[in-house]
């Protein structure tokens, strides 16, 4: 009888360590889905206006008008890819089918050198940023939708954000890191410029292979019917609900109110990304002795930020039992505010320490507020029990057209020549950055006062 208990016991064991591993298996492979998107993020919003603008030689409008085409269509993609997804549920293939049209309008960015952008060269780059971009908003949320669908608990669901995260911000780390080696090599003139063209098409192709490398394994991992095994889940009638389970989400203002906090923090981490390097390519000309040093700080000060994102992220796992979600947004707009009224302030020319030190603050800022406004969102989809796509395509369509909407104006805006506003992309990344932050924490009172009164 003892013998038998203990072999039934220890068949007990055996079985939950295959599943545990299973779990862990799991949830790295759901971090590799959206290593191609963020690679490719981390290189269209930290250089490719940079791109268009030095080494292409476009007009600063026509750059913008670029950039705004592709958050347009990446807007306008996302709410029909989450309607498509939730119609079929068919959410890998998708996500392949995703894939395969960010690889192929990506690289083509980079592929073609011109001498005059005419409008025929104009429909090109169109046409490329369009492919792209809708392959991205597939592959977006296809693999957000996943998240409400194989997570068990709030605890599980939050796992599952802190590794898509921190997968999003190594890659940020990887590209960085390729574009310091590759600018680095064989360099012809101390300013970056035309002549980098090819170094740019050389970065292009080493991510495009690491992004289809990884999303090979993210299949792989996630081979089977996961889904069946796993509870359709509906959060206790508590404190933390963020939901009225009798009215339809399009009339929530709860939600509403989160999408205006995911779009304040992704509007903050877009603006830094894509106006850093322009920052510092804008300080080398006020500065003739720093010239030669931007072909390195345009690589190593977003790497910074990000390594910032990334320790914060990791602290972020634990977060669970400490302090809430919104606390953490919380916190995270302060160190926002912070690093934009630092810049405001004005950074010495003589040294990069300050900037370093405001790159750390812009990191910890957009890593703590994504992270608290995709948990808030992933609550808010399994306590009302809809189509996690829809929700998500919803809450990221005002990101990517106010973003889109933002640059545009920022680039309508600029000075012609430059040298009469030897300061502009300073202002940028000062006001309108810090009017950002503002905005998401008015946001996350709102939703306070909200959860409270119910």
């Amino acid at each position: 009888m003892v013998h038998s208990k203990f072999k039934q016991s220890a068949n007990m064991n055996s079985e939950d360590t295959p599943n545990q591993m299973c779990i862990c298996c799991q949830k790295l492979s759901y971090g590799l889905g959206h290593v191609f998107n963020d690679l490719c993020a981390a290189m269209w919003f930290s250089y490719t206006l940079f791109y268009f603008q030095v080494v292409l030689k476009m007009e600063a409008t026509t750059a913008g008008i670029l950039l705004m085409t592709g958050q347009v269509v990446d807007a306008l993609a996302t709410p029909l890819a989450g309607w498509l997804i939730d119609c079929t549920g068919r959410r890998k293939i998708w996500h392949f089918s995703g894939s395969m049209a960010v690889a192929l309008g990506f690289s083509l960015i980079f592929s073609k050198k011109f001498i005059d952008v005419d409008s025929d060269i104009l429909m090109f780059y169109m046409l490329d940023i369009t492919l792209f971009q809708i392959g991205w908003a597939i592959v977006q949320i296809s693999h957000l939708s996943l998240i409400p669908e194989i997570s068990q608990s709030h605890a599980h669901s939050s796992d599952l954000t802190a590794i898509r995260y921190t997968a999003s911000v190594c890659c940020n780390m990887t590209v960085y890191l390729v574009t310091l080696l590759i600018l680095k090599q064989n360099v012809e003139s101390q300013a970056v410029g035309p002549a980098d063209f090819y170094k740019f098409k050389e970065i292009a192709l080493i991510i495009t292979f690491i992004g289809i490398m990884s999303c090979m394994l993210f299949y792989c991992g996630l081979l089977g019917r996961y889904g069946d095994g796993y509870e359709t889940l509906r959060e206790p009638e508590d404190v933390n609900n963020l939901n009225d389970n009798n009215r339809h989400f399009m009339k929530s203002v709860v939600m509403y109110t989160v999408a205006l906090m995911y779009m304040a923090s992704r509007l903050f981490t877009i603006l830094n990304l894509i106006y850093i390097p322009l920052y510092i390519d804008e300080r080398s000309t006020t500065d003739q002795t720093r010239i030669d040093e931007v072909r390195e700080t345009i690589a190593t000060v977003p790497l910074v930020s990000y390594i910032a994102s990334f320790l914060t992220s990791i602290l972020l796992k634990y977060k669970n039992g400490i302090c809430n979600d919104k606390m953490i947004y919380a916190i995270g707009t302060t160190f926002g505010l912070l690093s934009s009224i630092l810049i405001g302030i004005g950074v010495p020319t003589t040294s990069d320490t300050e900037l370093y030190v405001i790159a750390a603050l812009i990191g910890i800022s957009g890593s703590s507020t994504m992270v608290a406004s995709l948990c808030l969102t992933a609550n808010f989809v399994k306590t009302n029990g809809h189509g996690g796509g829809m929700i998500y395509s919803l809450v990221t369509f005002t990101d990517k057209l106010i973003s889109g909407a933002v640059v545009l104006l920022v680039q309508n805006i600029q000075c012609t020549p430059r040298t009469l506003c030897p300061h502009f992309y300073e202002n940028v990344l000062s006001y309108v950055c810090g009017i950002v932050s503002m905005i998401g924490l008015s946001s996350m009172v709102t939703l306070e006062v909200k959860t409270n009164r119910h």
